[in-house]
This record gives structure tokens, sequence and C-alpha cells, in this order.
């Protein structure tokens, strides 16, 4: 009999909420399986701004609640495990020091408990009534006492997790002892044509707020350390912020972590980390250290900019997309590989650490093929596509011992067109930008979907597994404008030191 008093006063709740926390900070979840969503229906206008301020929908089904509130455990997971840790107690000790990548609150909102809810369902609900708090989730529950609670739930941790209301001839009164001195005053809801002004205002203030920059300074060297790094032993790149105080890094040349593969859906920042990682690797390390191969078969301009300011450190550049030079660019490579393969064996050494370590003098750079959009190798049944493959996968596999890393990007990795899958797992390392959750399925692994959950452009999760769940690291790929980079480049251009190279850049346009 109270339960539209009820639902009015949790409405009221979350319009305070929306007007209290800043803008963008904020997540609801909303759950109305007896309303089937008419009980927040002014909330859908927040996803005309932004589907993440309520989670795309209200969920109003067994199966969705359950999902959803699975989804719910996994984010706390991942806060208590990869950013809180035994740092911070809590996400507002965590936000004042992550800045500019400061976690969301989330709130789960439920209209009728428990209508609906499966044992598991209960389950992750008491998970979020126990250990929410502290990492931002909390939740927002109309209780009907009437129902029986699934089993294995304890009603009892309603009553002690939760700051008890109770309707009382059809108000708001709360279900605790106040001292006499206190009143108790229930706001009453606005009406609806205020409601929905807020929650436009709202959604018209958050719109841009995820968008999340964390500055290249973070990750580039300071003016004198330019060129100072050595790829002797392997590549340690600066990639972004995993938290509040600590930087990603790309690590490649060690053990399995050789190569690696990135996907991101269109908007997810791809383009913007592979600049990351060819303008910081070129600021830390000098040509004699590491040299280029860049394929773009993006039917886009994303490399000119390398071959239009002479990056001394890109040996071959291809601006537009054509397989034919793209499968030349793997053939020479191949080449390469096997002439420091016969040079090796004639000094009698294994690999690239090896050489540098006995002929300190002699210049062994390290090379990187990068290649997006790759599965435009295999767009169809051919020459080019068979030989693609074949060199494709010589250079994963043979290519550790000689300094050969292999970089491939790709908006899905889904469809019938893409690499051999036992070649992909030799590629240990794996950056899953935003992406379906089939996707996240295929960069990662079977059983690990955490890119599903990733909200922002930039937000990334970097794996040295093969994708297994236990290598996730998250972070947020720093940003670099145009501008900074053809500076950057530039800087590097007229420095005296650059090294003779044996062959000028090749650029196919």
């Amino acid at each position: 009999a109270g339960r539209e008093t009820a639902l009015s006063f949790l409405r009221t709740q979350i319009l305070r909420l929306l007007t209290l926390i800043p803008p963008g900070q904020i997540r609801l979840t909303l759950i109305d399986p007896i309303g089937l969503g008419q009980s927040f229906a002014a909330m859908m206008h927040l996803a005309d701004y932004d589907e993440l301020l309520i989670n795309s929908r209200i969920w109003t089904d067994e199966s969705q609640i359950r999902n959803q509130l699975r989804k719910t455990t996994e984010h706390m997971e991942n806060v208590f495990q990869t950013y809180l840790r035994s740092e911070f107690s809590t996400i507002e000790e965590y936000n004042a020091s992550a800045e500019e990548v400061a976690e969301p609150y989330h709130f789960v909102v439920v209209a009728g408990f428990p209508q609906a809810f499966s044992e598991e369902a209960a389950r992750h609900l008491s998970s979020v009534l126990t250990s929410g708090p502290s990492c931002g989730v909390h939740a927002l529950i109309a209780w009907n006492p009437e129902l029986t609670c699934p089993p294995g739930f304890d009603v009892g941790e309603l009553k002690t997790n939760c700051i008890p209301f109770q309707v009382l001839n059809q108000t708001v009164v709360p279900a605790l002892d106040f001292p006499a001195a206190l009143e108790f005053e229930s706001v009453p809801e606005p009406t609806a044509e205020e409601s929905v002004a807020i929650v436009k205002a709202v959604g018209a203030k958050s719109k841009d707020a995820r968008r999340v920059e964390v500055s290249f300074r973070h990750v580039a060297p300071r003016t004198k350390a330019i060129w100072n790094q050595s790829t002797a032993d392997s590549i340690d790149l600066p990639i972004g912020r995993a938290g509040a105080a600590r930087i990603q890094f790309m690590r490649l040349g060690r053990g399995t972590s050789q190569h690696v593969l990135v996907a991101g859906k269109t908007g997810s920042g791809k383009s913007t980390f592979l600049h990351i990682v060819v303008t910081n690797l070129a600021l830390h390390y000098s040509p004699s250290e590491i040299q280029f191969y860049l394929i773009d078969f993006k039917k886009g301009v994303e490399f000119r900019t390398y071959a239009a300011n002479r990056l001394p450190h890109v040996r071959v550049v291809a601006i537009e997309s054509d397989r034919e030079f793209g499968l030349s660019v793997l053939e020479r490579l191949d080449a390469v590989m096997q002439e420091r393969g016969e040079l090796f064996r004639s000094r009698g050494v294994q690999d690239v650490p090896s050489f540098r370590k006995q002929f300190p003098d002699e210049p062994m750079p390290r090379l990187l093929l990068l290649v997006d959009e790759f599965q435009e190798f295999f767009v169809a049944e051919d020459r080019v596509a068979s030989q693609a493959s074949l060199l494709l996968d010589r250079l994963v596999r043979q290519g550790r011992a000689f300094g050969v890393h292999v970089m491939l990007g790709s908006q899905t990795l889904g469809g019938a067109y893409s690499l051999a899958r036992s070649t992909m797992g030799q590629v240990a390392v794996r950056i899953a930008l935003q992406c379906s959750e089939s996707d996240a399925h295929l960069i990662l692994s079977e059983d690990n979907a955490a890119a599903r959950l990733l909200t922002r452009p930039g937000e990334a999760i970097y794996n040295d597994a093969n994708g297994l769940k236990e290598g996730n690291h998250p972070f947020q790929i720093a940003w670099l404008e145009e501008e900074v980079r053809e500076e950057m480049i530039n800087q590097l251009k007229e420095r005296t030191d650059i090294p003779t190279p044996e062959s000028p850049m090749i650029i196919f346009e």
C-alpha cells in the first residue's frame, strides 16, 4: 500500500544526488521489475546525453537484474584490487589523489525488492550492501517485507547496512529513534515537469564530463633525458596512468612479452594510443636503438605526419592502404631477420641482448612493425593473404631473438577475415580499449570480458598474460595533442646526433 509513497521518496533522493554530485561523477543502475521502468521514467532523459549515466536503460527482467548486479560487483572488485589496494581506505581518499582519473560514484536503486531477484542477484546485492560504500557503490532500496527473500539472503543485512525509513500514513519517516530535539521533514517530490527539467539540466552538464585527459607530460621524458634509454635488454615505455599514483608501462623484449595486439571500437582512443607509442618511443630511444615500419590500412592519414616531418626513426611508412605494399614490408622484415640470424651465427651469439653485450659499438636497433587494421591483409583469399599470414606468423614466432616486435591494431577482431588463432596466441601483450562484449572475449580470453566495463575514450586494459584475467591492469592512455606531437617530432629532427641511416626512408602514398 505504501509503494508509491516509497518510490516518490526514492525519486527525490535520486534528484538530490544528481544535483549534489559533480556532473559525470555519478552512475545509476535502476531496477524496476514491477513497474517495468515506469517508476523511474524521468531518468531515461539522462540517456539522451550519456547512456552511461543510467547504464543504458532501466532493468526489469530477472536475468537482466542478475547481470547488472554482477557487473556492479565486478566493478567493485576492480576498484578494490586496482585502485584502493592498501594505499587508500575509501574512494574519497583515492579520488583526492587521482585528479583527472577519479572514479565516479555508483548507485543501485531498487524499486520493489525482492521481486524478480534470483539467489545470485541477491548475493551480489549483499556484496554491494556490505562492501560497496568504501569503493563508492551505494544502494537505495524500496523493500516489500511481505515478499519472501531468495534463499541465502539475510534480511538483517538490509537493516544493519542501510539507513532505514518506513511508510506510515502515506508519509515517509525514519525507522530509527531520533533524539526528541530533532525533527524529520520529508521533502516533497518535485512535479513531473520540474523533475524532467532537473534531469535534462544534469544530463547537459554531464555530456562532456566523461572525457578524461592524462597529460602527455606524465609519460614523456624530460628534455635532458631524451634518447637516454637503451633497448639492449628490452623496451620500457610509459603509456598512461594506472590509478592515482602509478604509471602504466608497455614492456617488450622480456620473456613472452614480445608483441602487442590492440583493439578498440571507433572513438575508443586507439589512434591516440598508436601515436603515443610512436612518439614516446622516438623521444625515449634514439634511431640507433629502435626503428619503425608503419603500415596504415585504415584508409586515413594517421601516419602521414611521420613521413611529412621525416621522423628519423622511421624506415618505412605506408600512408595509404595497399595490400601488396604491406606484404613487401613483411618480406623486408623477414629478410632482415634472416640477415641478423646469419650475423648472430657467425658471431656466436643467440639474440639481440647478447649481441649488444659482446659488440656494444655495433648498431643493432630493435624494429617495431606497426600495422593498423591488420585484418585488411586477409579480406580476400589470395596469394597476398596466404603470404601475409605465413610471414606474420614467422615474425611473431621468431622475432624475439632478432629484436623484431609486432604491434597489430584493429577496431574489431570478429568476422571471417583475421589472423590465424595460433598466431594470435603467440601475442602475449593485449591492450583492450572500449569494445563490444564479443570483442572483449576475442582480444583477452574466453573467460575475460573485463573490457566491456570500460566506459570512456582512452580507458584501457593492459594485459601481458595472453589475456588471462589475472593479467588485467586497467589504465588511462595519455592524451597527445596534434600540435604538441608535431612540435616534439620537429625537435627530434633538428638534433645534431642523428645517426646516418643505412637507407633512405621509404614512403608509400
